[in-house]
């Protein structure tokens, strides 16, 4: 699979063998929390373990989220921006993209929380901003959706614009961060 980020489906089937694990938008989400606030992990493999614990990935699943964790890393990091989120592909119905955008939100607050960011009141007020912005997209499920084609474009933006905040957030957050150890997650 080399350097790319593996895709969606793939991270969904190898989910799926974890009994009790969410899916793929919301362990990305978390994932990308918890590396907006800590910057780095000191386990690519680890990271779901961490973040869920009493998962038990085969090896050929550990692969693949190592690569996840690696490629998000690198992306988050990346100067020109290459940073996009983990969500199901376009030709998905639309109202399914917009759920797993609101678990991708879900989760990456959870990441935050795990990450050890407690006292947002210290933060830019633009950080605090997309922070509450964020956790209302954690909502988005339960948007009304009149089946148009203002919803994709409406979904678009609100990718767009959640792509722009993780970039923010973690540039106000991961810079001068040092790994976290799983015990000090919990």
């Amino acid at each position: 699979m080399g350097r790319d980020k593996p895709t969606f489906e793939q991270i969904e089937e190898k989910l799926g063998s974890l009994t009790g694990q969410p899916g793929a938008a919301e362990s990305h989400g978390a994932l990308c929390g918890l590396l907006c606030n800590r910057g780095d992990l000191p386990d690519g493999g680890g990271w779901l373990q961490q973040i869920f614990p009493g998962a038990n990935p085969d090896v050929e699943a550990e692969a693949v989220f190592r690569q996840l964790c690696a490629k998000t890393k690198s992306d988050l990091d990346d100067s020109c921006f290459a940073f996009s989120p983990l969500l199901p592909d376009d030709d998905q119905p639309v109202d399914r993209r917009i759920e797993a955008l609101g678990e991708w939100c879900q989760g990456f607050m959870l990441g935050l929380s795990l990450g050890g960011l407690q006292q947002t009141e210290q933060l830019s007020p633009e950080a605090q901003e997309i922070l509450r912005d964020l956790a209302e997209m954690g909502q988005a499920g339960s948007y009304q959706l009149d089946g148009d084609e203002q919803d994709e474009r409406s979904y678009a933006e609100l990718v767009e614009y959640l792509r722009t905040a993780v970039l923010l957030l973690h540039a106000e957050l991961g810079c001068d961060k040092q790994p976290v150890s799983a015990g000090k997650l919990h």
